[in-house]
């Protein structure tokens, strides 16, 4: 009995799979999606209403208790307050700037690049192990470098 129930589950799940994709190919649309003409939301917000089109301005200022306030409302009366513009549609987050390097990298040559010769030649592992450690230890001193700032 619980083979037949089982069995009979399978079939409805392939039946009802293969007519959503029959209804899909003959319409464009699922008949379980609920975008289109289904099920909606009447008064949700767009996109463009969540995001602001331009610039905007926003203020900045230091309170008594040493506090820095961000607002796009003007501080209260008497405190002085920095004016600042706003694009929220761009990266306000900055990059960083490198620091020139002491010693540039030299120019890449066909040696350094592709190993000559055999692959399993011992001449050709011990290279590419003695360059294998020349990149472990400029990456150390990049990390020892970026530890002091």
């Amino acid at each position: 009995m619980g083979k037949l129930i089982f069995k009979i589950a399978v079939m409805l799940i392939i039946v009802v799979g293969m007519s959503n994709y029959v209804m899909y190919i003959m319409t464009g649309k699922s008949p379980f999606s609920f975008s289109g003409n289904g099920p909606s939301l009447p008064n949700a917000p767009s996109m463009s209403d969540l995001v602001p089109a331009g610039k905007q301005t926003a203020y900045k200022w230091t309170d008594a208790n040493g506090v820095v306030h961000y607002s796009s409302e003007p501080p209260p009366e008497g405190q002085q307050a920095t004016e600042l513009e706003v694009d929220p549609n761009a990266n306000l987050i900055q990059g960083l700037r490198e620091a020139p390097a002491d010693n540039p990298a030299p120019a890449a040559t066909p040696e350094a690049v592709m190993p000559q010769g055999h692959v399993y030649d011992p001449r050709t592992i011990q290279k590419l192990m003695d360059d294998a450690k020349q990149v472990q230890e400029t990456l150390n001193e990049r990390y020892e470098g970026l530890e002091e700032l």
